[in-house]
């Protein structure tokens, strides 16, 4: 069934934390902090309709889920999402730390857009946490100082968030991850779960996954459940249900239209793999 075309912006989580925490909610970029997301209780995955930069200053047991990844929050953490992006917090984040969240309206006088839609960090199924020394970390922050300080003077954002992404572009070639290298098995797990960032609507067949890696869907699975505990098929299933919750909370999209547009076309094994993971059907999750 072709995927008819659907409004996904009924929620805008950026818009609705400016207008709670902002004092100006017409510039395009806002600055969150510990106390922004206290009151906004946002306690279901939300699609980005911005680019979000983001560093956490001290550690706790705060997770950031995107698909089938759950990143557990440490000091030096950096997290970069870009529209589209469906992510979730799973526990309470209450670190020290520094966002900025921009849409590309702020550089549409000093930049062309396509810069930033370029970078992988804010695509589908790119790198979006990694770890920062403390020699980097500090560099962020020395940003984020400075952004405060002339958060009021429009002909300066752009430029200090500018300085902020060629920062988070260095950071990234630099590589600084949890461990300096990989095996040839964790390679295998992070671009299998690329992959299914980016097709996941439309592929749901672990043979595909495997075809595209060159390797078959035997030793997939192997590799899978040995370095994650999960089965190509959990994993892949984690993604469309973290989709799928995001349109229960954030659109009017019908059961039905849901299934449509997650590539299902049978709306009853959708609705009982979705109340097999959460424990709820799906109106009933909407209606939590």
């Amino acid at each position: 069934m072709p995927r008819k075309k659907m409004d996904l912006k009924t929620f805008d989580a950026y818009q609705y934390l400016k207008e709670l925490n902002s004092d100006n909610a017409s510039v395009p970029f806002f600055l969150a902090n510990n106390n922004t997301y206290k009151s906004a209780a946002i306690r279901f995955p939300v699609r980005a309709f911005c680019y979000g930069i983001g560093i956490t200053y001290t550690g706790n047991n705060g997770v950031f889920k995107i698909g089938s990844t759950e990143f557990k929050m440490r000091s030096g953490s950096l997290i970069t999402i870009g529209p589209g992006i469906v992510s979730q917090w799973t526990h309470e984040y209450n670190s020290e730390h520094d966002t900025i969240y921009f849409t590309e309206q702020l550089f549409e006088n000093t930049l062309k857009s396509s810069f930033v839609r370029s970078l992988s960090f804010f695509l589908p199924g790119g790198n979006h946490v990694i770890l920062l020394d403390k020699e980097h970390r500090e560099k962020v922050r020395i940003i984020f100082e400075t952004l405060k300080q002339f958060k009021n003077d429009a002909d300066v954002v752009p430029g200090i968030i500018y300085a902020l992404l060629k920062l988070v572009i260095k950071c990234h070639g630099l590589q600084s991850p949890d461990r300096p290298t990989i095996s040839a098995k964790e390679q295998v797990v992070g671009d299998f779960k690329a992959l299914v960032a980016k097709n996941f609507l439309e592929q749901k067949d672990v043979s595909f996954y495997a075809s595209t890696l060159n390797i078959t869907p035997k030793y997939l699975s192997h590799v899978l459940l040995s370095e994650t505990g999960k089965t190509a098929k959990t994993l892949i299933l984690e993604h469309v249900l973290l989709e799928a919750k995001s349109l229960l909370r954030q659109t009017p999209m019908t059961v039905l239209e849901i299934c449509n547009w997650l590539g299902y076309s049978d709306h009853s094994y959708f609705t009982k793999a979705f109340k097999k993971s959460e424990g709820c059907t799906p109106l009933e999750y909407r209606n939590l």
